[in-house]
């Protein structure tokens, strides 16, 4: 080994070491490109998923509206059966436009197959509801358990494009609010419109098995409504761009909700007879439900705005540290070459030299150097060339003149 490194060049030398260099740097340059394109993929991961899912949330909300206009059209109500048809209608274009988000999207085949088997159901239930062949309590079961069946292949999608693992605190807390909870609130405060107005388009007294049926569902909106708030805080105070598009609405939003449950304990739960019209309760509530739909739209286009700036950001982490990257080879291998140059131009000068004077040339002129060691080297050399030329000297007078 002493030998092979006392035959290389010095240029071969600096060029190994500076391999070496390269390598030690690679490592965790590496490491660090390979974790931001894993960031990178996730977000982008995570992006297209926002679009199927906020389509899905979008024939939630439809066939919550076609199932409570279909209780109070089986219950008797007439002016609610005149608006079940534009309900249906907008269902079907809700199914479309999910259709093409999820092709889109390229979604899991189980949850392509989940999609289709609802869109089946949707298929059978409408025009059994047109008929009239159902009762009203076997409609609203049919609806809701094709809603929850849509619900749970939301959630399905929520983890195969792992949104509920966000790593951004006030990103998560909203997809926390607006995937995991507000779709359950919307669908509790969906059932209590179904059954309401379904109960009030009868009238008379709501008999008690009713009147628990709604307790329960009371209270489970009101443990909804605080975790989707909550979320909905926890995001607007860990982010100022959330906090300025959906502080206010959530605030009202919160009211909204306490009003439109005041409105069920008044016309229904503690009323001793039935007198409030279906229609202006299930507006209500319709009110309410789309306001929660509208948040949850905005709540959703937060989201996808978040995860589309952190894709242009680490897009641009990257494209800066791949110039960085280039910069400082480009600078380190210019300075290498100025370096080798600097030490082996005066290596060459100083063999030169050496040689010279084993040849017994003293001739030449003085060599242009550094006050570095090779400098020192040359200048100790010229020094020994100047000397041997004086001795020289000496010995041809010395000799010319023992010659006369």
């Amino acid at each position: 080994m002493t030998s092979l490194s006392q035959r290389l060049p010095l240029l071969y030398k600096f060029l190994i070491l500076g391999l070496a260099g390269i390598l030690m740097s690679a490592v965790p340059t590496w490491l660090f490109v390979s974790g931001a394109l894993d960031d990178l993929a996730r977000a982008r991961h995570e992006a297209r998923g926002a679009p199927p899912l906020l389509a899905l949330h979008k024939v939630v909300q439809g066939l919550q509206v076609h199932r409570g206009l279909s209780n109070g059209m089986l219950g008797g109500d007439e002016t609610l059966a005149a608006r079940r048809p534009a309900a249906r209608d907008a269902v079907n274009k809700a199914f479309a436009e999910a259709t093409a988000r999820l092709d889109a999207a390229q979604v899991p085949a189980a949850q392509r197959d989940a999609w289709q088997r609802a869109q089946q159901a949707w298929q059978q239930l409408e025009p059994a509801v047109a008929a009239r062949s159902l009762p009203a309590a076997q409609s609203t079961a049919q609806h809701t358990a094709l809603i929850t069946s849509l619900l749970q292949t939301g959630e399905q999608l929520l983890h195969s494009y792992e949104l509920q693992l966000d790593p951004d605190f006030a990103t998560n807390a909203l997809i926390q609010a607006s995937l995991v909870h507000a779709p359950q609130l919307g669908e509790k405060l969906g059932v209590m419109r179904a059954q309401g107005a379904g109960f009030l388009g009868r009238g008379g007294e709501l008999p008690l098995e009713a009147k628990g049926l709604l307790q329960s569902l009371r209270q489970r909106v009101v443990e909804l409504q605080g975790d989707t708030l909550r979320n909905l805080a926890r995001a607007t105070e860990a982010s100022p761009a959330f906090a300025a598009t959906l502080g206010a609405p959530a605030r009202t939003l919160d009211a909204q909700i306490t009003a439109t449950l005041a409105l069920a304990d008044k016309a229904l739960l503690q009323a001793d007879t039935l007198t409030l019209p279906a229609q202006e309760y299930f507006d209500t509530y319709t009110r309410t439900i789309d306001a929660l739909y509208a948040l949850n739209a905005q709540a959703m286009q937060g989201v996808d705005e978040a995860l589309q700036a952190r894709i242009d950001r680490l897009r641009a982490t990257l494209a800066w540290q791949a110039l960085a990257l280039l910069g400082t080879l480009a600078g380190a291998t210019v300075l290498m070459l100025v370096f080798v140059r600097s030490i082996t131009q005066p290596v060459a000068q100083a063999v030169e030299l050496a040689r010279a004077v084993a040849r017994g040339d003293l001739s030449g002129s003085d060599i242009a150097h550094g006050s570095n060691e090779m400098g020192r080297l040359i200048a100790a050399l010229l020094q020994m060339r100047r000397q041997l030329t004086e001795v020289v000297g000496r010995v041809r007078q010395g000799a010319e003149g023992v010659a006369t």
